[in-house]
């Protein structure tokens, strides 16, 4: 090991992950670091590890690692995002509440508003809506409400549900530990209604960028969702086929305008994750910001652009300066590259995986084609019917090349075709989404 190597430490990488960190460890040395709390004592003990072995700051790509990357790189000297900034970037009401011109949103807390007041906030024209959990990931916690009585039962659910509730109180404490009362904002919802767009219309972006020590918006990617009519989720394109280079422009813009409010609540050094809708007028509006790098778009850049999303965190973190030019940069100015798809592996109906997946197939996917898969869920969990949201349950998600979108898209209809054991037939493909 050479001794000028730099040294960072990686936050409960996932399985999937390992081949980009062995590849990053030809240039550098890697650390594994597995915090599992928040407490002082498991903090101070990791960051005195990181210290004793030289690693110069720590990088958590996952929503769960977010705040341990604030708390070991705070205490190893590195700057960090202000805790209020972060904050609202944890709670989809509130950073919602930083767009200048947003679509219908309003507050949603079932354990002090009855059903009727929560259904008198929704105006007329608003049914059906949206009703997120605001501090939920992954999919989870997330509705489409079609009249009142559905809505009875989702608040009924969470006024039920103790521990939900318990843990979405543990988080804000600790997000605003050492806050002031003053400062911090004055209602953080556990619920927030909105909106609900119509996925055969409105195109959803995913947005890759980072704010500088001194508060600059890097550039860093984009990537296309796609979604079938149902809005259950197809997958991640990069770069995206729907939009031209011509709107890069309009995007910097609109993102730089967004991410202003954020910046003055101290949200700096860090990558941030937001997504956006682009409208059929041309209207730009939020999905929602992650105050962190995505660890599933690292391949998408590695292989449509030769990026490393994971060492330009790290070195951001450490306070160097992460690689130019960017895949922005380089989608910008038209340069060669390769379409990378996250296929997007979605359950729909309950039972055990094992049950609903063809794992013969996947199987010769990762092991004769050298398909890289990322397994969410294991063969033998079971789905409930509870389970069950207007995203589906995420099972698992595989990554896919192709040298131009007609390419990419024939071999992801190939796989959803083949990867399921009951026919997908309720599944509506986008209009463009065709061979």
């Amino acid at each position: 090991m050479q001794e000028n190597r730099m040294r960072f430490g990686v936050i409960n990488p996932q399985p999937y992950m390992e081949p980009a960190l062995k590849q990053l460890s030809e240039s550098c040395e890697v650390r594994r670091l597995t915090p599992q709390g928040w407490g002082r004592e498991e903090i101070g003990a990791i960051a005195d590890y990181c210290r004793d072995n030289r690693l110069s700051a720590v990088a958590g790509f996952a929503q769960k690692d977010a705040f341990h990357h604030i708390l070991i790189n705070e205490q190893l000297g590195n700057p960090v995002p202000g805790r209020i900034g972060f904050f609202y970037c944890m709670n989809k009401y509130l950073m919602r509440t930083l767009e200048q011109d947003p679509f219908f949103f309003a507050a949603v807390d079932p354990l002090h508003e009855s059903d009727e007041e929560v259904a008198a906030k929704i105006p007329a024209q608003e049914w059906p809506f949206m009703l997120k959990n605001t501090s939920l990931s992954l999919g989870r916690g997330i509705f489409k409400i079609k009249d009142s009585e559905e809505l009875s039962r989702v608040l009924a659910s969470y006024r039920q549900d103790k521990e939900l509730q318990h843990e979405i109180t543990r988080q804000y404490a600790a997000y605003l530990d050492g806050v002031e009362t003053q400062q911090a904002p004055e209602q953080a919802p556990p619920f927030v209604a909105e909106h609900l767009v119509d996925m055969n219309r409105a195109i959803e972006y995913c947005y890759e960028g980072y704010v500088t020590p001194d508060g600059e918006v890097v550039h860093y990617g984009l990537t296309e969702e796609v979604y079938f009519s149902n809005h259950q989720a197809l997958g991640y394109l990069t770069p995206p086929v729907s939009i031209s280079r011509d709107m890069a422009e309009r995007i910097e813009r609109w993102v730089e305008g967004y991410m202003a409010s954020l910046v003055d609540l101290g949200y700096r050094n860090q990558f941030f994750n937001l997504e956006f809708w682009l409208m059929p007028d041309g209207d730009i509006h939020l999905t929602e910001i992650n105050p962190r790098a995505a660890h599933t778009y690292h391949y998408n850049y590695s292989y449509s652009f030769g990026n490393s999303l994971y060492a330009d965190n790290l070195k951001l973190a450490a306070g160097l300066a992460p690689s130019q030019p960017t895949p922005w940069q380089k989608w910008r100015d038209g340069e060669e590259h390769i379409y990378t798809l996250i296929v997007l592996i979605t359950a729909r109906e309950s039972g055990r995986v094992e049950d609903i997946l063809d794992y013969e197939y996947i199987r010769h996917l990762e092991q004769d084609e050298g398909v890289l898969f990322r397994h969410v869920k294991r063969p033998d969990e079971e789905i409930r019917a509870e389970d069950l949201t207007a995203a589906g349950v995420m099972l698992m998600q595989l990554w896919i090349t192709g040298r131009n979108s007609a390419e990419i898209i024939a071999r992801e209809r190939e796989i959803r075709q083949k990867i399921y054991r009951n026919p997908q037939d309720a599944i509506e493909y986008p209009p463009y989404w065709c061979i």
